[in-house]
């Protein structure tokens, strides 16, 4: 239960916004359970009823990039349905939302969200957080291409990426080019980034408000300039070769580098790489994936992602209702 400016106990309402796909209706009902012992009443919101029926709330949680990226397309009904979210908001200042639609745009746009990153880098003790040098492809012209990522001192290999970060299954799919030959295979946009021997592990480093948690993850495999000048490139989805019971082929280290060591990324610079990341992009829940750099244990931000899926964690639950308290104590 929370106090009111008026002494009185009051339970909080927190709207969660969040589709089905990115949280199962059993990690939900867990949760609001558990919102509910300490005072909070946590409400699914349908958004193909108005908000104000549903209303009123102290708090709104909302995961709906997929709607937005629709909307950004021109579909009528995801443009309507963000109108309603939009007006809602505004007509109701009180209402906390996590988080402000604007804060989540900027990673729709890998580039945008790259050059966030790059501002945030950090040396601590010899250690750097960095992101690898990258840039943008907008036409099919290969010569152009060429110097354009020359220019940006992107080296092979590298990794191509969609633009757009967020909201479509496209986010997900992937290129590893390992030469010139491999340029023409670039499908306009993307971003180019050089690709970071890190021995296929990612680290996905989750934030909720003031706490952050560290999972690991199977990746990309080590591949070596050396012996892949000649590699046709690779084209991949990363949910076939990240999630947590992925077994792809591109995560098998060859036997030369499989020694069996694996290097955590250190606590303390990714807690000052969080801290310096919040105010920038604005945002309560945000993934940033990590890996380590082979022979040099550098820090390299690969991507970062809004409202990743938190659910895959055991304490999830604790910390995201931890979020919901303290805003509701912060804004009472």
């Amino acid at each position: 239960m929370f106090r009111s400016s008026n002494g009185l106990l009051k339970r909080k309402r927190v709207g969660f916004l969040v589709s089905r796909r990115k949280m199962r209706k059993s990690i939900f009902d867990t949760f609001m359970q558990l919102c509910g012992k300490t005072g909070i009443d946590l409400v699914e919101v349908d958004l193909d009823r108005p908000l104000e029926e549903q209303g009123p709330f102290d708090l709104i949680i909302q995961k709906i990039t997929d709607c937005m990226a629709a909307a950004t397309d021109g579909n009528t009904q995801a443009i309507k349905t963000l109108n309603g979210l939009e007006m809602y908001i505004k007509n109701h200042p009180e209402v906390i939302v996590i988080d402000p639609m604007e804060s989540i745009h900027k990673l729709f746009d890998r580039t945008t969200s790259y050059q966030i990153m790059k501002e945030c880098e950090i040396l601590e003790e010899g250690v750097r957080a960095f992101v690898p040098n990258f840039v943008q492809i907008d036409v099919l012209d290969y010569k152009h291409n060429l110097m354009t990522i020359e220019n940006a001192g992107v080296l092979f290999p590298m990794m191509c990426k969609t633009v757009i970060g967020h909201g479509s299954e496209l986010c997900h799919e992937m290129a590893l080019i390992f030469n010139k030959e491999g340029l023409r295979d670039l499908t306009p946009p993307c971003v180019v980034q050089h690709f970071v021997n890190h021995d296929a592990i990612l680290f996905k480093v989750f934030v909720a408000g003031n706490n952050h948690y560290i999972v690991e993850r199977p990746s990309i495999k080590n591949y070596y300039k050396t012996t892949t000048k000649d590699k046709k490139t690779i084209f991949f989805s990363s949910h076939d070769v990240s999630k947590p019971d992925s077994g792809s082929y591109l995560s098998q280290l060859d036997e030369d580098d499989d020694n069996g060591n694996t290097i955590a990324p250190d606590e303390n610079l990714v807690l000052k790489l969080v801290r310096k990341l919040q105010p920038k992009l604005n945002l309560t829940m945000f993934g940033i994936d990590i890996v380590v750099e082979k022979g040099t244990g550098h820090h390299v931000v690969i991507d970062i992602n809004y409202f990743p899926g938190y659910e895959v964690h055991r304490h999830f639950l604790w910390i995201s209702r931890s979020t919901c308290m303290t805003y509701s104590t912060n804004h009472t």
